[in-house]
């Protein structure tokens, strides 16, 4: 099985892999930040009172998830933080039970930042989101997009993705 995943992953997935391999021997459990890059910082810290500014749903194309909505991509404005970022929610109970890459970028002003997560939703679900991009202007447009790659209980490793702009 791992032969077929490296026959379907494209170059930057197996680039992530090969950054997460040295934590697993370490037992390292969440690469979360070590992976995000840009921004000015951590939304979930500096960004109360944060709301999704306009979404657009992940559907699985494959397997037990074809057709279903398995999670959504947000982009999301904090008047706390002046700024825009992307969140992916994967819902969880949604017909698989495998780790998921989550790539994400957001995007305004001519600038840029995103993360690479590797995220297990579980019965509850599960998030990550990118660090935020402080606005010198609210009315500038912000785009986000995200990409979720697993196998998604198949024998295939795909990815499904999202893009939304306001």
């Amino acid at each position: 099985m791992f032969s077929t995943i490296l026959g379907q992953a494209r170059p930057r997935h197996l680039l992530a892999a090969a950054f997460l391999s040295p934590a697993l021997l370490f037992g390292l459990s969440s690469p979360a930040s070590a992976a995000d890059f840009g921004g000015n910082g951590n939304p979930a810290t500096s960004c109360s009172n944060a709301y999704t500014v306009k979404s657009a749903p992940l559907v699985g194309s494959r397997g037990p998830t074809r057709g279903k909505v398995v999670g959504v991509l947000q982009l999301r404005w904090s008047w706390t933080c002046h700024g825009n970022w992307s969140r992916v929610v994967l819902y969880g109970n949604s017909g698989y039970s495998d780790t998921v890459n989550v790539e994400q970028i957001v995007e305004s002003e001519g600038r840029r930042a995103g993360a690479n997560d590797w995220i297990r939703p579980g019965s509850s679900g599960a998030s990550s989101w990118t660090p935020f991009i402080r606005l010198a202007n609210s009315q500038s447009t912000a785009c986000v997009q995200a990409w979720a790659s697993s196998d998604f209980n198949t024998l295939n490793y795909h990815t499904i993705g999202a893009r939304v702009c306001a």
